[in-house]
């Protein structure tokens, strides 16, 4: 039985496996490739190509294409309709994921069952729930959904025996995200310090300043056309923009031939251009690299053993220079696009290891042993809290129904998994009040904030048997999270000891949701 890592990527990913002597293998693509373009093409009804042939077909029927569908897992209320057929961003991913799966059991005689999917570290509960129920809808046992910049490190350093702690900043941008993560390898522990990030922060971002560059080229040579409104041409432009970013890291400069309208126009791309176009991206992924630093600097860390570099993006050159530049950091590129698969393959056979067999692993009894002794611990990705009256607002004890909404966080960003919080106390606002809803909220925003608008509402239960009282009934509420990332709420009412427990429901999407969307992609014919 061999275990699988799935780097579930923005625009590309990746499957891997461990093989008999417990070395990450990349299983390769339909058409023999490493990685996958995670892109749909909804060929017709019932039928999907996915990958390389579905980012050809985008140049001939852009609106039956999906793509950078990773940016919307999560987020309620989001679909897209495909020959009348509505798709949502979790049954999206899981096409891609059946792809990957087909093809690697196609390349490697292997079953593909059991499988961890990576995720960027800033990812909350919505987005890392959204990922397991893709991996779900897929028809795949998903053992765990684990961070980027972990799966990278473990790549690195899981089979490393070196003596003492060690700290690594891992650099992961990606082509939809950006993470940057600090962690501590120690021995057989892999633990993860602090994380940042921003999801809406990638390679597709570098991709637009080109093609709006290119755009502004070809109006400024025609200005009669404008092929701004014909979404094949947009399509060839996207296309030439990748080509151009990707050409640009190993050289200086580089020709880009488009045609558009019936015209034509030749565009000299050199890499100084580049970076000149889209400085202020790679200064946002220095700000939050910044932030971290500091961060780790407040729990200990005082330097950096090694610097990873992870996703495609950072094979520009002006990653490293900037991270010198600024930090005078030294960062090391290896693998950047394979290095997420194959720590999540690790990670999926440490997890098998521990309650598995080495016969049924395909390793020796030594490397199943060895493995079973690591141990991988993450953090809180983001601040956790309930919305409550705010204190300090004057309303708040004259007339609480109209004072101030706010996100009292209870649970802090890069606290240690698993994570309990303690009772906090709170009190009823009103007279008479008989129940309290209790909404929990999860940070937004970069940084934690107490405003409603820079929180998402994620869960919700009800308190019930208050006494009937004047405002004030104590009440205490407290947060558990586990090592997985799974929260569970308790609330007590202290007078009765009237109590209620619950853990999220994200999304809405129950189990009966999950098999109506894993029958519905079953159906579907996919190919690579």
């Amino acid at each position: 039985m061999a275990t699988f890592g799935i780097d579930l990527g923005t625009t590309h990913s990746c499957i891997s496996y461990v093989d008999e002597t417990t070395r990450p293998v990349i299983a390769k693509s339909a058409i023999g490739e490493d990685t996958t373009p995670s892109v749909v093409y909804f060929e017709r009804p019932g039928s999907a190509l996915v990958g390389t042939a579905a980012k050809n077909s985008a140049l001939l029927a852009p609106h039956l294409v999906a793509q950078l569908v990773k940016r919307d897992m999560g987020r309620e209320g989001v679909e897209f309709t495909y020959h009348r057929e509505r798709y949502t961003p979790e049954k999206i991913s899981a096409l891609i994921l059946r792809e990957l799966a087909r093809a690697a059991e196609e390349n490697t005689g292997l079953e593909v069952r059991d499988v961890v999917i990576t995720v960027p570290a800033h990812f909350g509960i919505a987005e890392r729930e959204a990922t397991r129920r893709a991996g779900e809808i897929a028809g795949l046992t998903v053992l765990d959904v684990l961070a980027e910049p972990v799966a990278a490190a473990l790549h690195h350093h899981v089979l490393d025996d070196a003596a003492g702690t060690r700290h690594v900043l891992v650099y992961d941008l990606g082509g939809g995200t950006f993470d940057t993560t600090v962690i501590r390898v120690s021995g057989d522990d892999v633990q993860v310090v602090c994380t940042d990030g921003d999801g809406e922060l990638g390679g597709a971002d570098w991709d637009q300043r080109i093609v709006d560059h290119l755009l502004s080229t070809f109006r400024e040579a025609h200005p009669k056309l404008d092929p701004s409104a014909d979404e094949l041409a947009m399509q060839e432009f996207a296309d030439r923009a990748e080509e151009v970013k990707k050409a640009l890291s190993a050289t200086m400069s580089r020709n880009v031939a488009l045609r558009a309208s019936g015209a034509a126009v030749n565009v000299k791309f050199t890499r100084e251009l580049l970076e000149e176009l889209t400085a202020d991206l790679l200064e946002r992924t220095m700000t939050i690299t910044g932030r971290i630093i500091d961060t780790a600097r407040r729990k200990g860390v005082e330097r950096f053993d090694e610097v990873l570099l992870a996703g495609g993006m950072t094979r520009m050159p002006a990653v490293s220079a900037a991270l010198e530049e600024r930090f005078g950091l030294t960062a090391r590129l290896s693998e950047p696009d394979l290095a997420v698969a194959k720590g999540a393959a690790l990670f999926a056979l440490i997890k098998q290891a521990k309650g598995g067999s080495a016969r049924q692993l395909g390793i020796s009894e030594a490397d199943a042993a060895a493995m079973a002794r690591k141990r991988v611990a993450t953090v809180v990705p983001r601040a956790f809290g309930v919305k409550a009256v705010d204190p300090r607002d004057p309303l708040a004890l004259t007339d609480p129904v109209r004072a101030r909404q706010m996100v009292a966080h209870l649970l802090q960003p890069n606290t240690q998994l698993p994570a309990d919080t303690g009772p906090f106390p709170f009190q009823t606002a009103i007279d008479n009040q008989r129940m309290a809803e209790i909404e929990v909220w999860e940070q937004a925003g970069p940084t934690p904030s107490d405003d409603l608008a820079d929180n998402t509402k994620v869960g919700r239960g009800m308190l019930t048997g208050i006494p009937a009282r004047p405002a004030g009934c104590r009440i205490e509420i407290t947060f558990a999270m586990s090592e997985t990332g799974e929260l569970t709420v308790h609330a007590r009412e202290l007078e009765t000891g009237s109590d209620v427990r619950f853990e999220l429901d994200i999304g809405g999407a129950d189990r009966k949701s999950v098999a109506r969307a894993r029958t519905d992609i079953a159906g579907h014919s996919v190919s690579g």
